[in-house]
């Protein structure tokens, strides 16, 4: 009896003073919420950190710069320029909350392996965290305070999540950015940041994502503006409540959202040329109308008006990827390799030469479904 008294008791003492042998203070930690990556002139690596500020973020009304911190650290390498902010960071760096990674252009256009050699081996570094390219220095980015008192960092991660307002941008994660930039056989894009003036005297200057980056393997090419963006991501199937602007053969305004629009695409090898058939369907409310007349809306020939108008807008997109660029951004290589994939692999070491020699084209059927019109701005035929 004296025995089992004895375990009970060793055993109650083993739970009572378990502890966490990897616990992590919250008081001794920096909460790194937006990280910059660039070069010196004389080839150092820089890394800025945004550094989240809890007393001034929980504050009931704190200065909108007082939110965050900057801090900045150049070293050899990416690595070392983060092991180099530890000699000025007054708390251990934390980044399993990292919103936003950001790459200057400039080590964009010489290539990313590096910096992603680094974060993909960092175990802390959330593979979810979005990734932009800026033409101005990371820090200028991060050092963006707005009105409403968000850290830039959320500000910029809250953009990315609700690109499908407007489907005329397209961000990339970092697990996509890890998959796509490192592999040889696909093509990587994603957003660009940048700053706009504000909008009055009163008001702060604002981040924006303007711009889609192109890369070839992991160096950056080219840009996509809107208008390509918006063909970028209906070829691509990231096409949803977007809006689709135009005149009629009339004159008149009209604002089209799209609901629920599909690509559908067909790849075949025909005469030693890749052909793939891009068929695009879906629906759309007519959420606006600008006229001057106030005659009823011919529904079937605003519908023919508009799938030509998304049509042009697909096949300027492919002129350009397959003229100007001679890259298959559009990843158009996996449709293809999943139909044939012998034939891919006998095509991949050139597969942009093939992708910008072969023939695309595209069908578009998008049914209008409810005019969402006032009694004043419209009547239905």
């Amino acid at each position: 009896m004296k025995n089992l008294l004895k375990i009970i008791l060793l055993i109650s003492l083993c739970i009572i003073n378990t502890s966490c042998w990897s616990k992590k203070e919250i008081e001794t930690l920096g909460f790194v919420m937006g990280l910059g990556i660039s070069k010196t002139d004389t080839g150092l690596y820089t890394a800025v950190v945004q550094v989240a500020n809890p007393a001034a973020v929980v504050a009931e009304n704190p200065d909108p710069r007082d939110v965050y911190t900057i801090m900045k650290a150049e070293g050899l390498s990416v690595f070392d320029a983060l092991r180099n902010l530890s000699m000025i960071a007054g708390r251990r760096l934390y980044f399993p909350h990292l919103k936003v990674i950001i790459i200057d252009e400039k080590i964009a256009k010489e290539g990313i392996s590096e910096v992603l050699g680094f974060l993909k081996q960092d175990e802390e570094i959330r593979l979810e965290s979005e990734v932009l390219i800026s033409k101005l220095p990371p820090e200028e980015i991060l050092d963006t305070p707005n009105t409403l008192g968000v850290i830039p960092a959320q500000v910029l991660d809250t953009i990315a999540e609700n690109f499908g307002a407007n489907n005329k941008i397209y961000v990339a994660d970092l697990r996509e950015t890890l998959e796509n930039a490192t592999n040889p056989y696909t093509n990587y894009v994603t957003g660009v940041v940048e700053k706009i003036p504000s909008p009055t005297p009163l008001e702060r200057e604002m981040l924006k994502i303007s711009k889609i980056a192109i890369f070839n393997n992991d160096k950056l090419v080219g840009y996509l503006d809107y208008e390509e963006g918006q063909a970028y991501n209906i070829i691509t199937n990231n096409f949803d409540n977007g809006l689709i602007v135009f005149e009629d053969t009339k004159g008149d305004k009209y604002t089209i959202e799209m609901l629920g629009v599909k690509t559908k695409i067909t790849p075949s090898y025909k005469n030693d040329k890749v052909v793939f058939q891009l068929d695009v369907k879906g629906k759309g409310n007519i959420a606006g109308r600008i006229s001057n007349e106030k005659e009823e809306i011919d529904i079937d020939e605003l519908k023919k008006v508009l799938d030509q108008v998304i049509k042009d807008k697909i096949n300027r997109a492919i002129f350009k990827a397959q003229r100007e660029y001679g890259r298959d951004y559009y990843n158009l290589s996996k449709n293809f390799y999943r139909k044939y994939p012998q034939k891919y692999f006998q095509l991949r070491d050139k597969w942009d030469e093939h992708f910008s020699e072969g023939e695309i084209n595209v069908d578009v059927d998008i049914t209008i479904i409810h005019p969402a019109l006032g009694t004043y701005r419209g009547t239905i035929k």
